[in-house]
C-alpha cells in the first residue's frame, strides 16, 4: 500500500484546519479536566499555529506559483521584430 498525496487548494486547506480548531474548541469546553479559562487558552495557541501553518501554506504555495510562472519567461534580449539574433548588431 502506498501513499498517494492529494493536492488540496489554500480555502480546503484552511478549512480542514478551522474545522480541527473548533472540534477541538468543543472538546475542550466539555472536558471536566480542564477549567474553562485553560481550553480557551489552550484554543488560542492551537489557533495560533492554525494561523501561521495557513500562512506557510499560502507562501509556499506563491512561491511554487513564481517558480511556475518564471520558468515560462524566455530570454527575448538579441532578438529584432522580425525574430532573427543578430547577437545585437544593428543591420
Amino acid at each position: 500500500m502506498s501513499f498517494d498525496p492529494k493536492p488540496v487548494t489554500l480555502e480546503e486547506y484552511n478549512q480542514s484546519l478551522r474545522d480541527t480548531v473548533n472540534a477541538y474548541y468543543e472538546h475542550a469546553m466539555q472536558d471536566t479536566s480542564m477549567t474553562e479559562e485553560d481550553a480557551i487558552q489552550s484554543t488560542a495557541e492551537m489557533s495560533e499555529k492554525y494561523l501561521d501553518a495557513v500562512e506557510e501554506f499560502q507562501q509556499e504555495q506563491d512561491m511554487q506559483n513564481e517558480t511556475e510562472v518564471d520558468s515560462g519567461i524566455e530570454d527575448s534580449e538579441g532578438i529584432d521584430n522580425s525574430g532573427i539574433d543578430d547577437d545585437g548588431m544593428d543591420v
